[in-house]
């Protein structure tokens, strides 16, 4: 009779901890929030910054394979160690820098994310439009145009859009489109590659 008296004490004292640890139905749907906050953020910060950092060749490290040497950020060293590869620099750049993005990402508000998004893909998007429009410009004006093919220059109103852009969408717009911009954005990410890659092509 003691000894079942203990043994029923001691299950008493365990079943607050098992309760404690156990997941809760709340806790398992912010869990699953975050991580789709987390796959979402990673997935589009990924295609923008992976383009810009080929864009501009800013990799993390640079591979030299005829001579298999790594160099830390961008070295295209001398012309007897072969062609540099910047890829691998580009591609881990990207996945680190996409990864803390989505990191904070599940930190801030959906409201904050969701704005903040939209500023970043509308940025994303009308810069490389009004860059290539500014070429455009300067090919068939008739007046001196030069300053139009400066990458800065184009950015101004690429700014201005994508503040205008984040500053007067509706909530309940911004919910619907959010998840879109991760289908929509490696399309426009392979484009712009393309392009730049275009003369590879036609060779």
């Amino acid at each position: 009779m003691t000894h079942t008296l203990d043994v029923g004490e001691r299950i008493t004292h365990l079943e607050p901890a098992r309760r404690a640890a156990a997941a809760t139905p709340a806790q398992t749907a912010a869990r699953s929030d975050r991580l789709k906050t987390f796959a979402i953020t990673f997935g589009i910060a990924y295609v923008i910054l992976y383009t810009f950092f080929e864009r501009w060749n800013v990799p993390l490290f640079t591979y030299h394979p005829a001579v298999d040497r790594w160099d830390l950020f961008k070295n295209t060293g001398v012309p007897e160690d072969g062609p540099p590869m910047f890829w691998y620099g580009w591609v881990v750049l990207a996945t680190i820098c996409a990864t803390v993005l989505g990191a904070i990402a599940t930190r801030v508000s959906t409201g904050l994310l969701q704005r903040t998004t939209i500023f970043c893909c509308v940025l994303a998007a009308l810069w490389p439009i009004f860059y290539a429009l500014g070429l455009y410009i300067d090919e068939v004006a008739s007046f001196n145009a030069e300053f139009l093919r400066s990458v800065w220059a184009s950015g101004v109103p690429a700014l201005v859009g994508a503040i205008a852009a984040a500053a007067f969408i509706s909530v309940e717009r911004a919910q619907r489109i959010w998840t879109s911009w991760l289908v929509t954005l490696p399309i426009g990410g392979l484009v712009i590659l393309g392009y730049s890659l275009r003369d590879y092509f036609l060779r």
